[in-house]
């Protein structure tokens, strides 16, 4: 298994298991499954994803993998509701990771590949979008990364 460093999980590059150890941190990043399944399937287990609420907007769930599907505008909402709320250290920004740009996934709602990127605000994250559809696929950690970095918190007036 290999370590997805700054996220703090592991996963089987071979059969894309993933194991999460706890060290007593909230294991699903704020998210509030409600644990109805949804018509779409996760893009990286392809089982189905569960509806849940981050930051009281509706988001889809993977249960396995622990990656977040958000509309983009709901995705704006979230980063600027948790970077205010977020008073921790900031993390030590590490390389983007050159092989997640190769990732192909496709997108839940329209089956169409998905845009795999560098996530153009502060953090180290790549990010998967439709823009045909407005969604954003986060796997597991990336929300934190994001919520995390070096000048995402807003200055004070």
């Amino acid at each position: 298994m290999t370590f997805i460093d700054g996220r703090g999980y592991f996963v089987c590059k071979y059969c894309t298991a993933f194991h999460f150890p706890e060290h007593g941190k909230a294991s699903s990043e704020g998210v509030k499954r409600l644990d109805e399944k949804s018509d779409r399937a996760c893009p990286v287990c392809h089982l189905p994803l569960l509806e849940a609420v981050l930051e009281g907007n509706r988001v889809l769930y993977c249960e396995r993998c622990r990656g977040i599907l958000v509309n983009s505008a709901v995705f704006v909402d979230i980063i600027r509701i948790r970077r205010a709320r977020y008073q921790g250290p900031v993390d030590r920004p590490l390389p983007l990771d050159k092989n997640a740009l190769k990732r192909h996934i496709q997108c839940p709602a329209c089956e169409g590949l998905m845009d795999v990127h560098p996530y153009y605000g502060p953090g180290n994250a790549v990010i998967d979008t439709c823009a045909r559809c407005g969604l954003i696929w986060l796997d597991h950690g990336e929300l934190g990364v994001i919520e995390r970095a070096p000048g995402a918190r807003p200055r004070p007036e």
